[in-house]
């Protein structure tokens, strides 16, 4: 990556990679990245996982993430996370009732103007997350294509209920890997 003042604005240049997009608006990358062996889905959520751990270490909150800000390197087969320009510092309120973002990663809170936007909001997100790596956003225990153990898991993460849910992203990363295998 390299940055840089442009025209009296400021540029991020990127290194290209080819890629794709977890999104659902993008239907053909969407049904390659389901596609991708569980394996490599597992890995995805973990990277997810790792990165949101680091965000909320930094005293930092996800707003807006969704699967399309998923995308998966098919050359070097390593994730890679975009659009997160709208991470804000704690705290954070909500300001404007529903937010933006994808209703299937949304939390009760992100539609309720002045709740704050923290840690256990983002708990739901990963737990959403999960969903939609593993059931396709479907969020019933038939659909979902690991163990039981792991399905729990990601069934607590996006209870409506805040004070279900695992209460920090580490807490839900520690779950989710003492869940076990597949």
């Amino acid at each position: 990556m390299r940055a840089e003042e442009v025209g009296g604005g400021y540029a991020a240049l990127f290194d290209w990679a080819d890629v794709i997009c977890m999104s659902k608006m993008y239907p053909s990358d969407h049904e390659k990245f389901m596609c991708l062996p569980a394996e490599a889905r597992l890995r995805i959520f973990e990277d997810i996982l790792d990165f949101h751990v680091h965000v909320a270490a930094s005293g930092y909150v996800a707003v807006d993430f969704y699967d399309g800000s998923i995308l998966w390197d098919t050359e070097n087969h390593r994730t890679i996370l975009c659009d997160i320009d709208y991470y804000a510092k704690r705290p954070y309120i909500n300001r404007m009732g529903r937010m933006w973002g994808s209703d299937r990663f949304m939390s009760p809170e992100e539609y309720t103007a002045g709740a704050e936007i923290d840690e256990v909001t983002n708990v739901y997100t990963m737990g959403a997350t999960a969903f939609a790596l593993f059931a396709d956003s479907d969020r019933t225990r038939e659909a979902w294509t690991l163990n039981a153990a792991r399905y729990d898991v990601a069934a607590r993460a996006v209870s409506d209920e805040r004070n279900r849910r695992q209460q920090s992203i580490r807490q839900l990363a520690e779950e989710w890997r003492a869940a076990g295998a597949r």
